[in-house]
């Protein structure tokens, strides 16, 4: 009888919810298996490092995890010049819309146009393994010398300052990549 009560307390007690993420991550995992470790927050701007296989890890500047200012990989680096006032998290509400232009530069390369246009579509619930983060539904076309070279979708959590879920499609392959963040740290 004291077996059976033992086994029966066992079955009847509650699963251990996941435990979920508050604050803002130091390192995001997504389902590609890509891993995003932040080095530096500073206001908007979001400074983080991408491990390549073989080759040193990437090193990225961006506002709001979606507006490149710089990138460096090895002794490759870019550098992006905005004519136009960034979007700032205060600025990021469903309906607000953007259009930005300025100058990308590759190394000893020539200076070449860069575009972002999109809005702010709606506040959505993302899955990140058991827990729910809310997240604004950006939507982003970006333009290199006038031309679109990929349209996208991101989900931001300003809460976490980190993108959650990214599905974008290059224009040159047609072919739509999705992301989704499966851990937070």
């Amino acid at each position: 009888m004291k077996w059976a009560l033992v086994a029966l307390a066992l079955v009847a007690a509650p699963v251990q919810a996941q435990e979920c993420f508050s604050g803002k991550p130091r390192q995001v995992t997504y389902d590609d298996g890509r891993v995003f470790t932040i080095i530096q927050r500073h206001g908007d701007d979001v400074t983080y490092t991408v491990p390549f296989a073989g080759f040193q890890d990437a090193v990225t500047k961006t506002q709001l995890m979606l507006f490149p200012k710089q990138g460096r990989a090895g002794a490759r680096s870019t550098e992006y010049r905005w004519k136009s006032r960034l979007p700032k998290s205060k600025d990021m509400v469903p309906g607000y819309a953007f259009d930005i232009e300025g100058t990308m530069k590759s190394g000893d390369g020539e200076a070449l146009t860069y575009r972002n246009t999109g809005s702010v579509l709606r506040v959505e619930e993302v899955l990140v393994g058991e827990c729910s983060y809310p997240a604004l539904v950006v939507q982003i076309d970006t333009y290199l010398n006038d031309e679109l070279i990929l349209t996208g979708t991101d989900y931001l959590s300003l809460d976490m300052m980190v993108i959650l879920k990214r599905e974008f499609v290059p224009i040159s392959s047609g072919q739509m990549i999705a992301s989704a963040a499966v851990a937070l740290e």
